[in-house]
């Protein structure tokens, strides 16, 4: 058994009160974010025209620019304390990232696009009780998950939890401590190509069909359409809202379940799985093939096989030839043979 962080997501009900404190602390950690970003860059701009090449990027600086900031606009004490720590905590890893080459520059939020979320540090101020959550500055607030992930929030580490509103529903994403079984060694390699008509062949001639979402795509946007006649906010456009959250869920829904049991079948059956080391960018110029969600697909499954193989203890390398193999994956009992 190993010992992994792993995200546990249950729906909120929160009343209206509680709804009016969720927005609010998600605006401040945007209003911070982009406060924060702002105030580095005139800050460099300043050290650099005395003479100063440097910045340093770290907590202590992030934390007097925060404390500052509150002391400008009061409405920042109505949120969680550990939320605004967490935004600085972001900023300092998307500049490490962008600073180490593996990021782009950080950039300002946008209330239209921005992921309507917050974290909050668990400091012993999160607390669970049968069908409620303690949460700062929140109260108690209703949730409803399975009775086995209820019964598994009794008894693990919660380290943080992000507070989420998607498509109208609020979420609790809890991240804690969980053990992982091992999967027994088979002894057993396979090699897997990915592919446009298939989403991947194996070597042993199993395929992997692409899946086939054409249905929710299509009521998706059928509801599109008619909300884009309807006047906004009215009743009519908000039960439409509702019925095309509903079909996106149903999209998103349906994805994750394929990819999830397809590549646990793999990482079950397999204790080496070769896969091929692409280089996706430019490789399409016929446009009659989607190459964009293509990417996304095989994104998904190879971000999947990895961290399952890995959660699992098995290990990936590349190899010589510019293959990459992770050891220790499965077979998928939903392909079908050529």
């Amino acid at each position: 058994m190993k010992c992994v962080n792993q995200g546990l997501k249950v729906r909120l009900y929160p009343d209206e009160d509680m709804m009016i404190k969720i927005n609010q602390n998600i605006g401040n950690s945007r209003f911070t974010w982009n406060k924060l970003l702002e105030d580095y860059q005139n800050t460099y701009k300043l050290f650099k025209l005395h003479g100063y090449t440097k910045l340093k990027c770290n907590m202590t600086t992030f934390n007097a620019m925060l404390n500052m900031l509150k002391k400008e606009h009061a409405f920042l004490y109505l949120s969680e304390s550990s939320s605004l720590q967490q935004v600085y905590r972001d900023l300092i890893h998307a500049f490490n990232k962008f600073f180490s080459g593996v990021g782009g520059y950080p950039r300002f939020k946008s209330k239209k696009h921005d992921k309507k979320a917050f974290r909050i540090q668990n400091n012993g101020n999160i607390k669970i009780k049968p069908h409620a959550i303690i949460l700062p500055k929140l109260g108690e607030v209703y949730y409803r998950t399975s009775k086995k992930y209820h019964e598994k929030l009794k008894n693990v580490k919660i380290s943080n939890v992000t507070i989420k509103i998607e498509n109208g529903k609020y979420y609790a994403v809890f991240n804690i401590k969980t053990e992982i079984p091992k999967f027994p060694k088979t002894n057993e390699a396979v090699g897997i190509d990915l592919g446009m008509r298939t989403l991947a062949t194996l070597d042993n001639g199993l395929k992997i069909a692409n899946l086939d979402v054409t249905y929710e795509e299509n009521m998706i946007k059928k509801y599109q359409k008619r909300l884009s006649r309807q006047k906004h906010n009215s009743n009519r456009y908000k039960k439409t809202l509702k019925t095309y959250w509903k079909w996106i869920d149903q999209k998103k829904n349906k994805i994750n379940d394929y990819y999830h049991k397809t590549t646990t079948q793999i990482v079950k059956k397999y204790d080496i799985i070769i896969l091929e080391n692409l280089n996706i960018k430019g490789m399409f110029q016929n446009p009659k093939y989607s190459p964009k969600l293509q990417k996304i697909a095989w994104k998904k499954f190879l971000e999947m096989l990895k961290y399952k193989a890995k959660y699992t203890e098995k290990h990936s390398d590349k190899s010589a030839d510019g293959t990459h193999q992770a050891k220790h994956a499965t077979t998928v009992d939903t392909t079908t043979k050529t």
